[in-house]
């Protein structure tokens, strides 16, 4: 039987093909592909690779791009997650100044409020979608929080927002690519324009932050700079935490036992909520540059070669998790790679992620025995982000 190719999203259309991965895992050496265009990748699939590769930003770089499909930094942003030492840990420092656990703890009541609100609404509408009306609003609203988006102008950086997102699925839009080029624009000009509000008039929220951050004009982030973060942040922060509730309340269905005992000892929940981001692993993969020649796997890798991590291996292997297939609400310890493998690109926006998730468990417990889904849940069709299109539900 001829190995799936990890590069088709077609791979990834029944979900996760974990069976292969545990196969390549066991198998001695790197296995090696090639991308659309031919070019060649080693696939790191084991845990104790993906965290050195992770943590060794000296030898495996983010530039020009850590995704697959991209070859070179075409879009001419400065995109955080594209840089390398100076520039990253310039941007990474100041951008910190907002995810700071003061700051993180200033939201618990926000997010709790807007958890609340959005559960009562689909427990009114009746049928809903959990994947559209839930697992994405949720982020979007706490983003707009935290960033300090006036309430009154909230539903339309909403709005904007979701033309953008895609979970690594073109057909996944809201609209048209070229709509969602538009909105983006949009954003970056209201963000823009935001910075110049904030900075005449500071307020406790993630733009007064950063303005703030950095000891001289040198240091400081550009007005551009803020917005693209909120940009980016806008559409990629939303994905972890859109993955994590619906693939987290499709464990916990799957997994009756396991809901059971989180409901009847609700301590459980933040070590819950951690099982869950290892189990789903929202971002499945991302690619690194090999800056020189390196040695993985008793493997030669030179200079110039690209390298996968395949956190979603990782997070099932072996050799790191006492049965890993197994869905534990109180797995201890959990070194799970989902928000990286530690290093200078470990996911800036964790801890936000966790608070969401953290309140959405403790707020959804009690009405999950009366969770029905509706439907099929719909996948989307990529191999990038571990999420469903469409999950239709009710409470029963």
């Amino acid at each position: 039987m001829q190995d799936p190719d990890l590069m088709d999203a077609t791979a990834f259309a029944d979900g996760v093909p974990y069976d292969y991965f545990r196969e390549l895992r066991s198998r001695p050496g790197l296995p090696q592909a090639q991308d659309a265009a031919g070019y060649p990748f080693w696939y790191l699939v084991r845990h104790a690779d993906v965290v050195r590769a992770s943590r060794d930003n000296e030898t495996f770089r983010s530039a020009p791009s850590t995704m697959t499909s991209v070859r070179q930094d075409s879009t001419g942003l400065p995109l955080i997650s594209f840089l390398d030492a100076p520039e990253h840990t310039r941007l990474r420092r100041l951008a910190f100044k907002g995810f700071t656990p003061a700051r993180l703890a200033a939201l618990e009541k926000p997010v709790a409020a807007i958890v609340d609100r959005i559960l009562a609404d689909v427990t009114a509408a009746g049928d809903f979608d959990l994947a559209e009306d839930v697992a994405l609003q949720l982020p979007l609203e706490v983003l707009t929080e935290l960033i300090g988006v006036p309430p009154d102008e909230r539903a339309q950086v909403v709005e904007w927002t979701r033309h953008t997102v895609n979970l690594g699925d073109p057909g996944y839009r809201h609209s048209t690519p070229e709509k969602a080029v538009t909105a983006f624009s949009a954003l970056m000009r209201y963000f823009e324009e935001l910075v110049r509000c904030r900075r005449a008039q500071p307020g406790d929220d993630l733009f007064s932050a950063l303005l703030a951050a950095g000891s001289d004009t040198a240091g400081r982030l550009s007005p551009q700079e803020i917005a693209l973060f909120a940009t980016t942040l806008m559409g990629a922060g939303s994905e972890t935490t859109y993955c994590s509730v619906t693939g987290g309340v499709l464990a916990l269905l799957e997994h009756p036992d396991q809901l059971a005992r989180l409901r009847a000892d609700r301590a459980l929940v933040p070590t819950a909520v951690e099982e869950i981001v290892r189990w789903v692993t929202p971002a499945t993969h991302f690619a690194r540059q090999v800056a020189h020649d390196t040695e993985i796997a008793g493997r030669t890798i030179r200079a110039g070669d690209r390298v996968v991590l395949w956190y979603t291996s990782a997070n099932r292997d072996e050799a790191a998790f006492d049965r890993p297939e197994r869905f534990d609400v109180a797995r201890h310890p959990n070194p799970h790679v989902s928000f990286g493998g530690g290093g200078p690109h470990v996911c800036i926006g964790r801890g936000l992620a966790a608070l969401e998730l953290r309140l959405f468990l403790g707020a959804v417990l009690d009405r999950l025995p009366l969770l029905e889904l509706t439907a099929a849940p719909v996948r989307t069709a990529t191999n990038f982000m571990n999420s469903f299109r469409h999950m239709p539900a009710r409470f029963g």
